[in-house]
């Protein structure tokens, strides 16, 4: 029950953001891809049980509670403005990455202070946060950008029709990409490989279930922002 809340409250939190949009503008989206992305790199490392129908008990990757609703971003992004913006946030917040990994390097070999006696723990955490950065960034750039390219593959064959058919057939796509590529790299040589494996099945099953709950937020989103945009007159102050 704990982690079903713990999803859906992310899902209703980042659908909110989304409708920012409607009042500060299509730029607010990038950054909230960007932070999105970067905090999943942090908490990636923390795994922890969930029940799959099935399947058991499953560990999961804890970045799974924020990672995926970058895709709703993505999709309301390429929606509401189009393949270049979408493409642009992409890139753009690809190139945090570097600076993440500059930073975690250069402070775990930063001589600490008498002051701080969690030297060890941080090490611990930040060296593999090195690993997940690389991981992260290749994962990242091939599904995000297979995801804006087949979302849009997509809408030329349907037209403005059937938005939940490109939201959801360009996120199993891509989430399968991402969630072998990220999991491939980030816990090989550290768990064995049958739970690896199973570890890439179980988290891709889940990421398809969230696509799915996503799609009605996806919807909301799109229709609110797009109601401001093209409101009355009489709606809107000179």
């Amino acid at each position: 029950m704990y982690e079903l809340s713990a999803l859906l409250l992310t899902v209703v939190t980042a659908t909110a953001l989304c409708c920012s949009a409607r009042y500060l503008g299509p730029n607010i989206l990038p950054p909230l891809l960007a932070g999105s992305v970067v905090t999943s790199i942090f908490i990636s490392e923390k795994l922890g049980d969930i029940h799959l129908p099935g399947l058991g008990i499953i560990s999961i990757s804890g970045s799974i509670l924020i990672y995926s609703s970058t895709f709703l971003l993505t999709d309301v992004m390429s929606e509401l403005y189009g393949k270049k913006f979408a493409h642009a946030a992409v890139v753009g917040t690809a190139l945090c990455y570097p600076i993440v990994l500059l930073a975690t390097q250069f402070s775990i070999h930063w001589e600490p202070s008498q002051l701080y006696t969690n030297q060890l723990p941080f090490e611990s955490v930040m060296s593999f946060a090195g690993r997940v950065t690389v991981a992260s960034l290749l994962s990242y750039m091939v599904s995000q950008t297979f995801d804006v390219w087949a979302f849009h593959r997509i809408k030329v064959r349907t037209g403005e029709a059937k938005l939940w058919l490109r939201n959801n057939g360009s996120t199993v796509a891509s989430q399968l990409l991402d969630t072998a590529i990220f999991y491939g790299i980030a816990f090989f040589g550290i768990i064995p490989t049958a739970q690896l494996i199973q570890l890439i099945f179980a988290t891709y099953i889940l990421k398809i279930v969230i696509a799915l709950i996503d799609t009605p937020f996806v919807y909301f989103v799109i229709r609110f922002v797009r109601r401001g945009q093209h409101g009355p007159p009489t709606a809107r102050r000179p």
